[in-house]
């Protein structure tokens, strides 16, 4: 057993070498950020408390006072503590005039002090409200509404109202990513957002086929939730999901979400999942016009990166723009964007069991996921392939910056 050691201005941290169960520190109130730890010494977690464990890691969430007193002692370990990125949902949340929390695109906008609604509401008795159609125009643009049977598409968004009429059926798996390492069977979103997105690429219309139609209907939804009900999304609880989703056979991985910087715990995921076999797909943000403006994990060249469009084929400006070299013309690298998809006024599902328009990154990329379910061609790697052979050239002429290899359409 080690001595107790005084490290800093009378902070001390207490190392007990007697057996893996250590002593178990209760997580602090204040917490303040979330860190990687590049150790798996049961010592550390005991200490620390365990948010997620990685093959190489593991993360945990810790006040500033707390922070800096591991930090004196893994650097005389010669063990790395980095901070873990926090994503949002893209568009990121802003406030109506009602005091309610709905995406936006806001680059500054936070739900902090909306009405997120706490936990879900009950399921409605029967249908009580219509969509303005039934088959969006999106999912007209992209020639969606049937399609998806037998494959599993992981939404990993602000969870997901599974009570919804169009989405009940349809749903396969409930996970909750942000509560540790107990993950909870729950699909509770707060926000709307991934509802929203969910039933972009799937929703049946319900069983009176009064509803509104996704992309590709038949297929089934692995809902994760892996963002706050604020938008706010940790880096490790968007891994810690992937990998999931890529063990329970899923096919494809829709994320609309994400952020400046590049995470390595989600890039290391993501390269997990497309061994795997899955088919990854993400927004490319809202952060335009601006070359190279494209955000994170959708930036990545193993990932499908969304643009928006809206009604008239139009890029708005708001839409994220990646790099393309010329040379380089029709070769997917890293910070391209892919496709561009609708993305402007998209009605679909909504949280309280009815229906809301929406704009965003976040809107174009389900009906790309969405088209990935319906037209499946055995592997993600066929998938995309195919999914680029079909695209419709848009906005500037040839492989642009915005759009990337256009609108992809089903046959």
């Amino acid at each position: 057993m080690l001595n107790i050691k005084k490290i800093g201005l009378g902070i001390l941290v207490t190392v007990v070498i007697l057996s893996l169960s250590g002593v178990v520190v209760a997580k602090p109130d204040g917490v303040s950020g979330r860190y990687f730890i590049g150790s798996n010494s049961g010592i550390l977690k005991a200490m620390t408390g365990v948010t997620h464990n990685f093959d190489y890691g593991y993360t945990t969430e810790l006040t500033p006072g707390r922070l800096k007193a591991l930090e004196r002692l893994t650097s005389r370990l010669g063990i790395e503590i980095q901070e873990v990125q926090l994503y949002h949902i893209l568009g990121k949340p802003t406030c109506n005039n009602n005091g309610i929390c709905e995406p936006g695109l806001g680059e500054n906008a936070s739900c902090a002090d909306c009405k997120n609604g706490g936990e879900e509401p009950a399921p409605p008795p029967g249908r009580t409200c219509y969509p303005t159609a039934q088959t969006p125009w999106g999912v007209v643009k992209v020639n969606g509404g049937t399609g998806g049977l037998g494959v599993d598409v992981a939404v990993l968004d602000t969870g997901v109202y599974g009570a919804h009429l169009d989405l009940s059926n349809r749903v396969e798996q409930c996970k909750d990513f942000t509560k540790g390492p107990k993950v909870k069977t729950t699909c509770n979103d707060g926000n709307g957002h991934g509802t929203h997105v969910a039933g972009t690429i799937l929703a049946d219309a319900g069983s009176d086929g009064k509803g509104i139609y996704g992309v590709a209907p038949e297929a089934d939804l692995f809902a994760y939730k892996v963002c706050s009900d604020s938008g706010s999304c940790w880096a490790d609880d968007i891994a810690t999901a992937i990998r999931h989703a890529s063990d329970q056979g899923a096919e494809i991985v829709s994320m609309s979400l994400g952020g400046d910087t590049q995470s390595s715990l989600i890039k290391d995921a993501i390269d997990y999942a497309v061994a795997a076999g899955v088919l990854v797909v993400a927004a490319a943000g809202n952060d335009g016009p601006d070359e190279g403006s494209i955000d994170y994990p959708g930036a990545n060249i193993e990932v499908i990166a969304v643009g928006a469009i809206d009604s008239d084929t139009a890029v708005p400006d708001w839409s994220s723009r990646g790099v393309n070299p010329g040379a380089q013309a029709y070769v997917i690298e890293e910070k391209e964007v892919e496709f561009g998809a609708p993305g402007v006024s998209v009605e679909s599902t909504w949280n309280d069991g009815c229906y809301y328009v929406a704009s965003g990154t976040s809107m174009a990329t389900p009906h790309v996921s969405g088209l990935a379910a319906k037209l499946w061609h055995g592997t993600a790697s066929d998938t995309r392939g195919y999914l680029q052979s079909i695209a419709v050239d848009i906005w500037d002429s040839g492989d642009d910056t915005a759009t990337g290899f256009g609108l992809p359409v089903a046959p």
